[in-house]
């Protein structure tokens, strides 16, 4: 990827986890590391220990991951109780030699995740039909938020970890509100310098279908232009041959490029 690989989407989807930890409850065991010698950078939870939440994404695609490299990676996650972790590759003709290294150490590949970005230069519009008031949440909801994201993927621990983001100014958070008033809905912006991040986006069940997310998208890209930022990233798991992948659909429809799927590589500690 030689114009994005660790320059756009993939920086502020590091600055976004950096900022993101940063916030977490120190009991939830937060870790992230620039990996010597590398440009890579690893992430790690000790509460949640899926391969989602621990990582290592920035590996250099026209060089092979050494067998000592990766036995140093293994460690660290060991150390930490960590018993599985995901790799990433960039699935790009030039970053064939990584790929084949990773599959040479046996490590699997398992999904992948298709990374975009955009511009704002026109905004989407509102659907008219939406039958959800939009606003900005205050900082004692936070905890809202969180709870319809627990809701939504069964991650209770991202209540207290999304009411750490209150009082961090470069976060903003929104939700989609019944005819009552009650959120049913949530998304969250990022804002790095002139950069801007989507991420821990969630609907109800009680509001699913009903174009939720597709709001919270135009929402959060209106709100980054408010605050003068020029390119804004998200990801989305890459559908598998055959399934719809709803979430890339969303982002597509919203005005974003894909540029380029991350391949997922599970590895063991």
């Amino acid at each position: 990827m030689p114009t994005h690989y660790r320059t756009g989407t993939e920086t502020i989807e590091i600055a976004a986890r950096r900022h993101f930890f940063a916030a977490a409850p120190d009991a939830f065991g937060c870790c992230i590391m620039d990996l010597p010698g590398t440009p890579a950078t690893l992430l790690s939870v000790l509460a949640m220990p899926s391969p989602t939440m621990n990582r290592v994404l920035g590996l250099p695609g026209d060089a092979p991951l050494s067998a000592a490299a990766l036995a140093q990676i293994r460690q660290v996650f060991r150390e930490r109780g960590i018993p599985h972790f995901w790799l990433h590759a960039w699935n790009t003709p030039d970053s064939s030699v990584l790929h084949e290294s990773l599959l040479a150490l046996g490590c699997q590949r398992k999904g992948a995740w298709a990374k975009f970005e955009r511009g704002l230069e026109d905004l989407p519009a509102l659907a008219a039909e939406f039958p959800y008031s939009l606003r900005l949440a205050r900082a004692d909801e936070y905890g809202v938020a969180g709870q319809i994201l627990a809701d939504s993927f069964s991650m209770p621990l991202l209540v207290p970890w999304m009411e750490g983001l209150a009082g961090r100014p470069e976060w903003q958070v929104f939700f989609a509100c019944d005819d009552e008033g009650t959120p049913v809905a949530t998304g969250t912006l990022l804002i790095d310098g002139k950069d801007a991040w989507l991420g821990m986006g969630g609907t109800l069940q009680v509001a699913q279908r009903r174009g939720c997310q597709q709001a919270m998208l135009a929402l959060r890209l209106a709100a980054a232009k408010a605050a003068g930022c020029v390119m804004v990233s998200v990801e989305a798991e890459a559908p598998e041959p055959g399934q719809a992948g709803s979430s890339a659909k969303n982002i597509l429809r919203a005005g974003f490029r894909q540029i380029g799927t991350r391949q997922n590589y599970l590895c063991q500690s």
